[in-house]
């Protein structure tokens, strides 16, 4: 590691404003940073922060991201920066602005806590924009506030948005894990280590999906509904249910390219668009692995027909994953919908517990894959896939007709929703199970695969709902533990 300098800045300190709806804070600085000053100034060694750069990562919106915390003498202070190779560096002096902005305001927070809290800064004289997330860890003189901050081009902030979701569960993960480290060792040794290790990781995620990342308009041309390739009708009735059901979150596996996309670029069509910008295809020679809570993904096998998927990986995603094999035409689900909460929670807390008594990865087990529903249990899918093979492919009808199915299903998932709040209001008591019977014949949901399809896409736009329905009452989200309090 490189010690790099900083600049002692004098003047006035730059005025915050905070936004009153979203938390989001713009910063408009009342004193600019004048000059007068050399960035070759020789300061107090308390001045200075390590540097280290993210390699290998060809595709990036993200310059640079900062580890910094809460110094009792010196306040917000500076200690570690990654810069992505082939981004700009940004100058010192927005690394200290940054540092004072993401901890300032947080000298009352209790440190034993162990929430993450997210800030997210709007800085648009510096044409930037930060998220940040701060957290408390364990420091070479006690616990103390920490926060990691992501350093983006407002220019990006549109992407950003939209993969905003991912980026949390990404790094409130590795926060978890960098608490365990910080408590158990040197972190400006190995622990620094594992932490890069980590965000080249996220790095390297985020990168797959500007590669090969999914259109917005997906052509037909590039789909299973185009009249050159052809995919047998009953499996890909299976692969679209099935997607549908683990809440729009897929894998595809198989030796050919060409094969592998086929079915990513057809699910892509039964995506929302923000789910497009978190979704990538396969790509040749690039042999990526399963990668958490990235909705579609494309992976090619390697030689000896294996795949790289790791089972916790898959258990720690926010929602439950579709495994498709095109090579043995096999589908199976990570978990089932009702049951995941419960056993994303639980691989957490093991993987955290492994990584504090050094047996990291130890304790890995083989996937154990549950069978997709069975087909012959929906005719949402199949009905639409009658339809649309009797349109012409070409003018777009058929992507039409298909936009028109995920509209329709999304108003359906409208309609549950309305439907079991106007329940609930109606009910004697508040915690009283829902008649999933009744539920089934007043909104026409017979078949048990068209109920999980309407309830898995009703849950993405209010989460909770399919295990309010359908889950097990002692695996409620709200009755878990925090995760991060286990150790």
């Amino acid at each position: 590691m490189t010690s790099h300098k900083l600049v002692i800045q004098s003047g006035g300190v730059a005025a915050s404003k905070t936004s009153l709806d979203s938390g989001v804070m713009t910063v408009h600085p009342d004193i600019q940073f004048h000059g007068g000053y050399d960035d070759s100034t020789p300061l107090s060694p308390t001045s200075s922060f390590s540097v280290s750069s993210i390699g290998n990562i060809e595709h990036s919106f993200i310059d640079a991201l900062l580890l910094c915390h809460w110094d009792n003498i010196l306040g917000p202070k500076l200690e570690h920066v990654w810069y992505v190779t082939g981004r700009s560096q940004p100058h010192t002096n927005i690394l200290r602005f940054v540092t004072n902005q993401v901890l300032s305001g947080e000298i009352c927070r209790d440190v034993h806590c162990s929430q993450v809290d997210f800030k997210f800064f709007d800085i648009p004289d510096k044409g930037v924009i930060i998220p940040s997330f701060i957290f408390s860890a364990q420091g070479s003189s006690g616990i103390s506030l920490q926060a990691i901050a992501l350093i983006i081009p407002n220019s990006e902030l549109t992407l950003y948005l939209h993969q905003v979701d991912l980026i949390h569960s990404w790094l409130t993960r590795v926060i978890s894990k960098l608490r365990v480290i910080c408590a158990k060792k040197d972190f400006a040794t190995s622990g620094l280590a594992d932490l890069s290790s980590w965000l080249w990781s996220f790095m390297d995620m985020l990168s797959s999906l500007q590669e090969v990342g999914l259109p917005q308009k997906i052509e037909l041309s590039y789909t299973a509904f185009s009249s050159p390739h052809k995919v047998d009708l009953d499996f890909l009735r299976q692969v679209i249910s099935s997607h549908l059901m683990t809440f729009g979150r897929s894998v595809i596996f198989g030796k050919r390219v060409d094969r592998v996309n086929i079915l990513v670029y057809t699910l892509g069509l039964f995506c929302w668009d923000s789910e497009r910008l978190c979704s990538r295809a396969a790509l040749s020679g690039r042999n990526w692995p399963y990668y958490q809570d990235v909705c579609i993904q494309g992976c090619l096998k390697n030689d000896d027909d294996s795949i790289n998927m790791s089972h916790r990986d898959l258990l720690c995603s926010r929602y439950p994953t579709t495994i498709i094999d095109v090579d043995n035409r096999s589908i199976t689900h990570s978990s089932s919908a009702a049951d995941h909460p419960w056993l994303s929670h639980e691989a957490l807390v093991r993987e955290l517990e492994e990584l504090y008594q050094g047996q990291e990865g130890y304790g890995e087990r083989p996937a154990k894959m549950n069978p997709a529903v069975s087909m012959t249990s929906e005719s949402l899918v199949r009905d639409l896939l009658d339809n649309v093979y009797k349109l012409p492919p070409d003018h777009g009808k058929r992507e039409a007709y298909i936009c028109h199915f995920m509209h329709t299903l999304q108003r359906r998932a409208f309609c549950l929703i309305k439907y079991l709040e106007g329940d609930q209001q109606s009910s004697s008591t508040a915690s009283s199970r829902v008649n999933v019977k009744k539920l089934r014949q007043d909104l026409g949901l017979a078949l048990e695969g068209d109920l999980r399809i309407v309830l898995a896409t009703a849950d993405k736009l209010k989460p909770g709902l399919y295990q309010y329905v359908l889950g097990d009452k002692k695996y409620d989200t709200e009755y878990l533990p925090n995760m991060t309090d286990v150790l």
